[in-house]
């Protein structure tokens, strides 16, 4: 028996399984590009580009804070003046002109501490005042050295001082500080002064040399009126 379908119906096409070769090679192309895109970035990632700036600092990188100055940088503090160097001795001669003599000879033993020698000259002046020194005024003067003092006029004269029955060492200052000079102590130098060679109140010259009898006994006693 005859199908009547097969003669009035037409045959209906069947549609193929799988891809159409358009998009097949659609698919293909897309492909190729995302491969070439990704090896673009792998590329890029390595490094084989441009280097860019750093944005993570290492710790080498960072900036060193400025160091401070070494103490041979630091600017040395400007040296006060040091003082003028003491003269050898630790002392200058004063100036001691035109004063007369014996104030000006008091004053260097008792200032300076230094032996003092008086001559006289005859050169204009007043008398009696100090002409020049030696060493002169400003020069070394150390303590213990001895300055000559010329003075105007002749050899000063002036009374022997009283000095019986002081102490032997009284009596040497004060004949020493008046100008006359110690010759011998014709018993000793202990005790009390009982005789001068020289009588208190008799004319005496500058420097001259005076005498002294000293003693620890006690002098006799007068004798009793009878």
């Amino acid at each position: 028996m005859t199908d009547p379908w097969a003669q009035t119906a037409p045959l209906t096409p069947q549609r193929p399984r799988g891809f159409s070769p358009g998009t097949v090679a659609i698919l293909a192309t897309a492909t190729v590009l995302l491969a070439v895109a990704g090896l673009a970035i792998g590329w890029y990632a390595a490094g084989d580009s441009e280097p860019t700036t750093q944005t993570s600092s290492s710790p080498s990188a960072l900036a060193s804070p400025t160091p401070e100055a070494s103490p041979s940088e630091l600017p040395s503090p400007t040296p006060e003046p040091s003082p003028a160097s003491p003269a050898p001795g630790g002392q200058l001669m004063v100036d001691v002109t035109t004063r007369d003599f014996r104030e000006a000879r008091a004053q260097l033993i008792k200032d300076l501490r230094v032996s003092v020698t008086v001559s006289f000259v005859d050169e204009p002046g007043a008398a009696h005042t100090v002409l020049r020194t030696d060493p002169a005024a400003g020069a070394p003067a150390p303590r213990g050295t001895n300055v000559r003092v010329y003075v105007v006029g002749p050899v000063f004269e002036f009374e022997m001082p009283n000095v019986v029955d002081k102490s032997c060492d009284a009596a040497k200052t004060e004949l020493v500080a008046a100008g006359l000079r110690i010759g011998k102590y014709v018993s000793g130098n202990e005790g009390t002064v009982r005789e001068t060679s020289i009588l208190a109140g008799a004319k005496v010259k500058w420097d001259e040399q005076v005498d002294l009898t000293c003693s620890t006994e006690a002098p006799p006693s007068p004798p009793a009126a009878g």
